[in-house]
């Protein structure tokens, strides 16, 4: 029988003794309670040693918990490393990123300033030379047209 009912047992057998007059004193059954007291001592061995066990098991269980928490916590710690040192490997790579095409853009602004400039420099020898065959085929005109007898009339080649 449990500890804790045969207390209680033990309190109605002595409640329910009968009182002495002008005393404060009970009757109470010896036999009866020295039963009861028996089974007491009888349980409180097996409740000690149930309560020795559970607080065995609290313990173990407690331990293990700890473990657990240090070993959640040590991944969590590693994780936030882990994706930290991502996070740095992502931002090196974009600052690289954004250095080569800062880079490529300096160099395509570089080669269409340098494009422009050859254009600008062939259209004006194109221009010079052109300019000088003109003049060569104006003065080449101009002499016909001195070679050619003159006539009343007009010239028959357009002038400019």
């Amino acid at each position: 029988m449990d500890t804790r009912k045969l207390l209680e047992e033990l309190d109605y057998v002595v409640m329910n003794g009968r009182e002495v007059p002008l005393t404060n004193k009970r009757l109470v059954d010896q036999d009866e309670v020295a039963r009861i007291i028996d089974a007491i001592n009888s349980s409180l061995p097996n409740e000690l040693e149930n309560a020795k066990r559970i607080v065995a098991d609290k313990e173990r269980v407690m331990m293990d918990a700890q473990k657990q928490a240090e070993t959640i916590i040590a991944q969590a710690k590693d994780y936030i490393a882990k994706i930290t040192e991502e996070s740095e490997l992502v931002k090196n790579a974009q600052e690289r990123a954004n250095e080569i095409i800062a880079n490529a853009n300096q160099t395509a602004d570089t080669m269409q300033q340098n494009a422009l400039e050859y254009a600008t420099d062939v259209l004006k020898y194109v221009e010079e030379n052109m300019e000088g065959t003109l003049d060569s085929l104006r003065k080449n005109r101009e002499s016909l047209m001195q070679q050619q007898p003159q006539q009343g009339t007009e010239d028959t080649l357009p002038r400019e």
